[in-house]
């Protein structure tokens, strides 16, 4: 993950050109626009590439509409989503080079397809969720699709199935040439079982997405999918990950099991991507410990998600060949010690304690977690409402404590800290923000006071002033009488100095802590600093 804030942050400016130069342009359908609420545009972006789009989503189309004035037009895309449309014809005239076409929210039936590579030979993406459409049955209207990169068979159906067996059987893609398809949806279909050869044909796919149907084990017919990079198996009825379920499937890099009712991992169950999976999702299950003998051998996993199982003690759990950087073990009734998060003293950036039912930080666990940069506590249950725990022993950047019924934050807490820090207390009982004019000098990258019943004094009029908070400062509100300002407005401003004293500027944060009240000069923080916190914050915020 801080792998790419970085990468972000070194491409912010190509970033900021791009969503600046963003225009739209005549390409305009009257004859079409006059018959049906559809719409036409086109979208020019920086690099000069162009978007022609035609939008008839929930247009109450009962029938494909007449499309034969776009004839001689390049449409990128076709949106004829949430409509009534219950017949796709090849001789429906259209646009030429459609990459994109979305019929789903239709009424659509397999008889009522006709050869869809007919009206869009050149397709990239085919959306038809959310139809009739049978997906065991005949599919020969995707046939010769030769573009297509994307497909989404979202909540349709199985036809034939007996005793609530919902089976997705062989063969049904083998004979449509979709060869160049590398991602497949087809979540929540009902299904319960797959064929072992039901992917015969889309041996090139990259992801495929089983999310929210009736599984109960990890489907053996994937093992034929070598290419295969994402997994996703969320929602189903999986209790068990069996030995060698994934075994041929070298390039796995992404699992999510998600929301299912796994209470095992055996052991060998992620033989074959030793040097592949780096992102496991096990969100959600019952599990009652971490799967240590399972994942031991995941040479290259970075990102754990265990978060809501019942996990309660952690104890020398984490040993194992992989340098995890991050890990969410959110709302699981946890009881920490030393050993809780030994083997990850080097590694572990990001850590996700949220709902864990703590009452105070547990500092004997953390700080052992050398490099840990990123730190969310939010949601417990702090026994004292003052927050006093002195952090020093802490290596985080950035503390999240949102929703802990905190009331008073004592400047004891950020004495003799490491760097900087971020500071999020949205959503707390927190009046006022004293410790921060008391903590030394430069002690805070930005706080959120966003939430709660802060004061508009003269402790706020320093703090915004005085520029000791700095990159994205102080963000939040604060009530005057019965007046509630956005922080750092120009209306508070003007009330502030009717009773305060404007406070000296500090422009720069030298890189050693000294008296809040001193004064220093040096140029400020330029734009492009400002952008990079920015993201950084939206990108680690719940």
């Amino acid at each position: 993950m801080f792998l790419i804030l970085d990468m972000m942050f070194l491409c912010m400016p190509a970033i900021l050109a791009f969503l600046f130069t963003l225009a739209l342009s005549d390409f305009r359908c009257p004859l079409l626009e006059k018959r049906t609420s559809c719409t036409c545009r086109e979208v020019a972006w920086w690099n000069n590439d162009r978007l022609t789009i035609v939008n008839c989503s929930y247009a109450d189309l009962q029938t494909m509409p007449n499309l034969s004035s776009l004839s001689n037009e390049n449409v990128t895309k076709l949106l004829l989503n949430g409509n009534n449309i219950s017949a796709v014809s090849w001789t429906d005239v259209g646009p030429r080079n459609i990459t994109e076409l979305d019929l789903s929210k239709n009424r659509l039936e397999n008889q009522n397809i006709g050869a869809l590579s007919h009206l869009a030979p050149g397709m990239t993406k085919l959306s038809l969720a959310r139809n009739r459409i049978a997906i065991d049955q005949d599919l020969m209207f995707l046939t010769n699709l030769s573009a297509l990169t994307e497909l989404i068979l979202d909540s349709n159906i199985i036809h034939n199935y007996q005793n609530e067996i919902q089976f997705f059987p062989n063969d049904i893609f083998r004979d449509l040439r979709l060869h160049s398809l590398r991602r497949l949806s087809l979540r929540s279909c009902g299904i319960t079982d797959i064929g072992p050869r039901a992917f015969a044909g889309l041996e090139s796919i990259t992801e495929i997405d089983l999310t929210y149907n009736y599984l109960e084990n990890v489907p053996p017919a994937i093992l034929h999918l070598k290419h295969l990079q994402r997994l996703f198996l969320g929602g189903n009825d999986i209790t068990t990950i069996e030995a060698r379920s994934f075994y041929t499937l070298r390039n796995l890099e992404e699992i999510v099991l998600d929301y299912n009712e796994l209470s095992e991992i055996e052991e060998n169950a992620f033989v074959g991507l030793e040097d592949c999976l780096k992102e496991l999702e096990l969100h959600a299950n019952d599990l009652k410990q971490i799967p240590t003998t399972a994942l031991k051998r995941l040479r290259k996993l970075l990102f754990l998600k265990i978060s809501k199982n019942d996990i309660r003690m952690i104890d020398n759990a984490f040993q194992g060949d992989y340098q995890l950087n991050m890990l969410d073990l959110d709302s699981n009734p946890l009881t920490f010690s030393k050993s809780t998060f030994q083997g990850l003293e080097h590694s572990i950036e990001t850590l996700f304690l949220r709902n864990v039912g703590i009452s105070a930080v547990p500092l004997v666990a953390l700080s052992r977690l050398q490099v840990l940069s990123y730190l969310d506590i939010s949601h417990n249950h702090f026994h004292s409402k003052i927050f006093d725990t002195n952090l020093s022993t802490l290596s985080v950047k950035t503390l999240v404590m949102s929703n802990n019924s905190l009331e008073h934050i004592s400047p004891t807490a950020f004495s003799r800290l490491r760097h900087p820090i971020g500071l999020d207390l949205d959503n707390n009982n927190i009046s006022d923000i004293t410790f921060i004019v008391e903590a030394p000098l430069c002690s805070f990258r930005y706080v959120d006071i966003s939430g709660n019943p802060l004061e508009c004094n003269c402790d706020v009029e320093e703090i915004l002033h005085s520029g000791t908070i700095f990159d994205m400062g102080l963000t939040g509100s604060c009530r005057l009488g019965k007046t509630v300002y956005e922080l750092g407005s120009s209306k508070l401003e003007d009330q502030l100095h009717d009773f305060c004293n404007r406070s000296q500027r500090i422009v720069w944060c030298p890189g050693t802590f000294e008296s809040n009240r001193a004064a220093q000069s040096n140029p400020g923080l330029t734009l492009t600093n400002g952008w990079i916190f920015f993201v950084y914050v939206l990108l680690n915020k719940n």
